[in-house]
């Protein structure tokens, strides 16, 4: 297996611990639950989860998908399937992470709409993950060698996984420890 497709199936993997961490957050918010939201945690996850995708996964993949447009390789319902979801999750972590903000700054939200917004995010982030796990990376792992991902590469911003490293950014080192 190539080095970016491990990298991918490892950011899979982090941002699941991440969507973990943020539904035992989301049962916190039950009535019965004796234990608080912890807000600053859930802001960190979903910093991470606001930048880390859309400056490094998702262009990574992405430029996957260009170069098997390019070369008419692959499944084109699926990436353009991915493709999709891609903004669609960038919009709705935009609109996530605004939500919280607004309970910071003490304004009013609902509990309710709090809970269905985590909610539905993390169905579709899930969601998202598996219709890569099962339609792209297949594909992916199938029709691109070293020559191809080295073009993808040469496409692509060099910088290291903010969170899930050996030294994490200062920005992050509060969360890495309560992984």
């Amino acid at each position: 297996m190539h080095e970016f497709m491990k990298r991918l199936r490892r950011d899979h993997r982090n941002l699941n611990r991440l969507f973990d961490m943020l539904e035992e957050q989301v049962a916190r918010y039950d009535m019965d639950s004796t234990l608080e939201p912890d807000l600053l945690l859930i802001l960190d996850i979903i910093a991470y989860l606001k930048d880390y995708p859309r400056i490094y996964h998702h262009p990574l993949e992405e430029e996957a998908i260009a170069l098997m447009v390019e070369r008419d390789l692959g499944d084109n319902s699926a990436n353009e399937l991915i493709h999709d979801q891609h903004q669609k999750l960038e919009q709705a972590t935009e609109r996530l992470s605004t939500l919280f903000n607004m309970i910071v700054n003490d304004q009013p939200v609902p509990i309710e709409q709090t809970q269905e917004a985590l909610a539905s995010y993390l169905e579709m982030s899930r969601k998202h993950l598996q219709a890569e796990e099962d339609r792209l990376f297949p594909v992916m792992e199938k029709v691109l060698g070293n020559d191809e991902w080295e073009l993808v590469a040469s496409r692509l911003p060099e910088g290291l996984d903010p969170l899930f490293t050996e030294n994490p950014d200062d920005a992050f080192v509060e969360l890495r420890r309560r992984m």
